[in-house]
């Protein structure tokens, strides 16, 4: 297992690259990160999030400041994760939930004006939604129909240090 304080978050470079590929059942709730990063590496609202643990790039997600998150939150200053997955030979060893647990921090020092993280999770997505809870998301009791079914939005408050 990995411990939590050994994930780390990182703004992703173009210099770099995140190449994994993800079983079927995953698939159907979320994109590979070569194809978020092609379809939205020219939108400047959008950033790329690696996920390290033990210094090997472990997985990735997408903080959305787009007009998006306004479908999952009303609250101005949050940021919509999308596109989570953790590279299957990682899955299973706590960087998932590690890399939730470095969030706020992460967004403190990189996203200052942001205090809230949403979500949408996909109501038969059972595994992802016990992630998100573990790791301190609340179901906000908006839900969103998607092409893939309905989606049940999670917030995360981040805590700013007064």
């Amino acid at each position: 297992m990995i411990k939590k304080r050994e994930v780390t978050l990182h703004r992703y470079s173009s210099k770099g690259s995140i190449d994994y590929d993800l079983p079927s059942n995953q698939l159907e709730f979320t994109r590979l990160p070569k194809e978020i990063i092609e379809k939205d590496a020219k939108d400047p609202l959008k950033h790329f999030i690696i996920i390290k643990a033990r210094g090997e790039d472990a997985g990735f997600f997408e903080l959305d400041e787009s007009e998006d998150r306004k479908k999952h939150s009303d609250n101005p200053r949050a940021l919509l994760l999308r596109g989570f997955s953790v590279n299957p030979k990682y899955q299973g060893r706590g960087i998932a939930t590690g890399s939730i647990y470095a969030l706020p921090e992460f967004l403190e020092m990189e996203f200052p004006d942001f205090d809230e993280v949403v979500l949408g999770v996909n109501a038969r997505n059972i595994p992802a939604q016990r992630l998100y809870q573990k790791a301190g998301f609340k179901d906000t009791g908006r839900r969103i129909m998607r092409s893939k079914g309905e989606q049940y939005v999670m917030s995360l408050p981040i805590n700013k240090a007064m």
